[in-house]
This record gives C-alpha cells, structure tokens and sequence, in this order.
C-alpha cells in the first residue's frame, strides 16, 4: 500500500497518519434532488478506510494495520499498550476498534477498549 506519512500535533506525545484521505475532488453540479456531486479521487488509505467504515469491508484491517506496523512500528516500540480513538458515529461493528486490536496484536501490545 502506497503512504505518505505525516506528523500531526495534538494533545499527545506523537501522532501520525498513514496518508490524507483524499488527493483531489472536483465539484461536478448538482443531481436532479438539488445533491452536490463530486469526482472525489482518495489516496490507497483513503480508499481502504472508506471500505472499512461505509462498505463494511473487513478484509481493510489486515491492510491497514499491516501498513500502519511497517512504516510506523519503529515510533511505537516502547509503547505499552494501544487503545482506539473514540468512534464519532456508533456502528453495531466499530472498525477502529477492530483496526485497533489488529495494530496491537501485530506489535505485540496489549489492547485496551477504554
């Protein structure tokens, strides 16, 4: 899978993002239900987080979390556990969640929920 990592900042000690969700979008008008239309265009993550989260694609968590361990394992070696991100929307499946556990058992992490 193809990345770019980015720092980010935050109320943490270090943060980082696999790749921006999208690389272009244009507006392309209307629909007849008065409905904004775009040629959105994401990145590789991007494409598999929208699978995860809206598509209900689970085979994105070993993709994920495979390219989340090898380009950014290093950070977190001395990491003692992992928790998730709260979720901004409930789903009866969290992906995050599951993304979460795969991440920390790839690095050997416990995983924690809350």
């Amino acid at each position: 899978m193809k990345v770019n990592i980015q720092k980010i900042e935050g109320s943490w000690k270090l943060g980082f993002v696999l790749d921006k969700h999208v690389d272009h979008s244009g507006f392309l008008g209307t629909d007849q239900f008065g409905h904004d239309q775009f040629d959105t265009v994401r990145t590789e993550v991007g494409e598999a987080i929208f699978q995860l989260k809206y598509r209900n694609d689970l085979s994105q968590i070993d993709v994920l979390s495979s390219a989340f361990v090898e380009n950014l394992g290093e950070f977190f070696k001395t990491a003692g556990l992992v928790i998730p991100m709260p979720p901004s929307k409930n789903r009866t499946v969290q992906p995050l969640t599951l993304l979460a556990k795969a991440v920390a058992k790839k690095l050997d992490k416990p995983f924690f929920e809350t």
